[in-house]
């Protein structure tokens, strides 16, 4: 199994963001195609980072435990 890299990957999806809020703001027509996009990236950013800080707090709680 792969291992993902949760930092790449929230770099990625914020570069991609940056990338389409750019194009949606040279056109109107643009802005209405690429919202429902732009929602699904922020939410993915939201939940790649919940991840990350859960993953965070795991090995100090493990340690705290004595495990």
């Amino acid at each position: 199994m792969r291992t993902i890299d949760i930092d790449a990957l929230i770099t990625n999806y914020r570069e991609m963001i940056n990338t389409l809020e750019y194009d949606s703001m040279r056109s109107a027509g643009k802005a209405k195609l690429n919202s429902d996009k732009l929602v699904h990236m922020h939410s993915l950013i939201d939940h790649y980072t919940k991840i990350k800080n859960s993953k965070k707090a795991s090995p100090k709680e493990e340690i705290a435990n004595g495990k």
